[in-house]
């Protein structure tokens, strides 16, 4: 079964470049980690702050050896020293996965 996270961090604006600094090795890491289909954070349109993190797990085991990782440990031990307005994170056991075809641009 599929297992999908979503995941929203808001971080004070003046420790966003430390937050993406910290990030980097981890998502690099992560991404090849062996049941990682997709690991990415991207920044919202609207709130410059507000991080938007979305990972896809072959199995719910792949997302428990992620999170034990030598990586993370250290990714969450530097963010733990900045200023995190919130965060909050989802999880969810996906049982199909399909594609989206948008519509014709009128």
């Amino acid at each position: 079964m599929t297992i999908a996270v979503s995941a929203r961090i808001e971080v004070a604006p003046a420790h966003l470049a430390a937050f993406m600094e910290a990030a980097a090795p981890a998502i690099s890491a992560t991404r090849q980690e062996p049941g990682c289909r997709l690991y990415a954070f991207a920044r919202d349109f609207q709130q410059d702050n507000l991080i938007w993190v979305s990972e896809e797990w072959t199995s719910d085991a792949a997302l428990t050896e992620h999170l034990a990782t030598p990586h993370i440990g250290e990714f969450l031990s530097r963010i733990s020293k900045l200023s995190l307005l919130s965060m909050e994170a989802r999880k969810y056991e996906v049982s199909h996965v399909g594609t989206i075809t948008p519509p014709p641009a009128a």
